[in-house]
């Protein structure tokens, strides 16, 4: 290391060591992983006194940004997870200071490896656009009513006929009662995730996500000064009896789950977990989030799907509901939902008004026009059926060319929804596996994107080709074998 202190910059040595190290690992210079100079070490470089660096990188484990292990020495932190049962606030993260996400810099990295010729990419949580209604959605756009105004001064809940059109769907195909006053509109579940967070919770509070979970992808909680705690899953999805000890050691303020076809590890938390999760979260005052965009997405014939935890008996006033049109028709179109109690619903609509008034009216319209059409429910079955058909061309193609290299995957093969969720025989770094995997044409997601442990990999067969998914596993398991 070439860098020195500044003896004239009139900042105390810890600022400064503190500021380059940032720098450093926000910018990405210093991945998630790399280890950093033993304290000793440091200060002999840097001429300084080791308490100097011992307040360094204290405040750099306050931050975040790295992580100390005896025996393993300090490094980079490869997850955001926060395990302390009391945190002082990091003021720097409410008063514009950088960020650091350690997904950060894979996202960038697929973003150039996307460019590379004949690459297949197994990373996208969409459809492939064989699979959106992209001719019936243009016949669609041209019936949209364009005699009433495009206005700020509408109803930021929502177009009123889109949300009466979604209240008689959600009623009809999952048993949940919602009136139109109950949804609001959103850009997509994202969208619907900035309101909550700017309408119901404060910098400071604490929240439980599942882990791991794309929600711990999103990169919405850390901004905003909420603190992320794992609640853990097995094979069959969250674990609700863990949900009073994280009240009592963290305090938590609500709950987020995806239980149906969980984004990335294709659980779906069977009935009696709902119940017990609600009636838990109900006797503790903890609202649940439930976000379910891969609820009507089952891909196997005559299975039958425990009800969402909002269509059971008293989860009207207990349970925010989160749908989208992303996962069956087009992420594009930006059009999902909010199903809330009356008064959680006032407030994220001011909420929305106050971030821009209002969705697209287009949208919106084009929306409506879609769900009530007769097309819907034929193009969710032919999107069901190319689904089940690439995912079992993907499986097939795992035991043919990966099975050596897994530890398992057929007791986890999703019964729904985009992905796989693999692990790994023997465990190595994730961004080895990463670069592996790029080098031998194809990319995928690896787990400490969404918060899990070293050795875990999300592939999507939404979004391959039926022709692309073996050329893509066999090139996986080339990586694999590389490693």
């Amino acid at each position: 290391m070439n860098w020195k202190l500044e003896i004239s910059a009139g900042k105390p040595g810890y600022h400064q060591i503190v500021h380059y190290f940032e720098r450093k690992i926000v910018s990405g210079e210093l991945p998630p992983g790399n280890r950093l100079p033993p304290e000793r070490e440091l200060a002999l470089q840097l001429a300084v006194n080791r308490s100097t660096v011992s307040a360094a990188y204290e405040e750099l484990r306050a931050r975040g940004l790295i992580t100390s292990v005896q025996g393993s020495g300090t490094r980079v932190s490869e997850l955001l997870w926060d395990t302390s049962e009391r945190q002082a606030p990091n003021w720097r993260r409410y008063g514009g200071g950088s960020l650091f996400h350690p997904a950060e810099p894979y996202y960038k990295r697929i973003g150039q490896a996307l460019s590379l010729p004949g690459i297949v990419n197994m990373s996208l949580g969409e459809l492939s656009p064989d699979l959106m209604p992209l001719a019936r959605l243009a016949q669609l756009s041209g019936e949209i009513d364009y005699d009433r105004p495009f206005s700020y001064w509408t109803n930021s809940r929502g177009d009123a006929w889109l949300r009466e059109t979604l209240s008689a769907y959600l009623g009809r195909q999952l048993s949940i009662g919602a009136a139109p006053g109950q949804l609001i509109v959103t850009a997509g579940v994202k969208h619907a995730l900035y309101l909550i967070v700017s309408a119901l919770l404060q910098p400071g509070d604490t929240v439980a996500v599942e882990g791991p979970s794309y929600l711990y992808a999103m990169q919405v909680f850390t901004p905003a000064g909420i603190r992320m705690v794992k609640l853990d899953v097995d094979e069959h999805g969250l674990i609700p009896e863990l949900v009073p000890e994280l009240f009592r050691r963290h305090r938590i303020k609500m709950v987020f789950v995806n239980p149906t076809y969980q984004n990335p590890t294709g659980t779906t938390l069977p009935l009696a977990r709902r119940r017990r999760l609600l009636e838990l979260c109900t006797e503790l005052g903890l609202p649940i989030v439930e976000d379910d965009p891969y609820g009507r997405l089952s891909l196997s014939a005559g299975a039958s799907l425990p009800a969402p935890i909002r269509a059971l008996p008293g989860a009207e006033q207990s349970v925010i509901y989160l749908g989208t049109l992303s996962k069956t028709v087009s992420p594009g179109m930006r059009i999902g939902w909010i199903a809330a109690p009356y008064p959680i619903a006032e407030r994220l609509a001011e909420a929305k008004s106050r971030m821009g008034y209002t969705t697209s009216h287009p949208g919106e319209r084009l929306a409506q026009r879609w769900l009530a059409s007769d097309e819907a429910e034929s193009h969710l079955a032919f999107v069901t059926d190319a689904l089940a058909r690439r995912r079992a061309v993907m499986l097939e193609a795992i035991r043919k060319h990966a099975a050596a290299c897994t530890a398992r995957f057929a007791p986890n093969a999703p019964q729904g929804g985009f992905y796989i969720w693999l692990k790994l025989r023997s465990p190595v770094p994730d961004k080895e596996l990463f670069e592996a995997c790029i080098r031998s044409g194809v990319i995928v997601m690896p787990g400490l994107i969404y918060g899990a442990e070293k050795g875990y990999l999300r592939l999507s067969y939404a979004s391959v080709n039926d022709n692309l998914i073996e050329e893509g596993i066999a090139r996986l398991g080339s990586a694999l074998r590389s490693l």
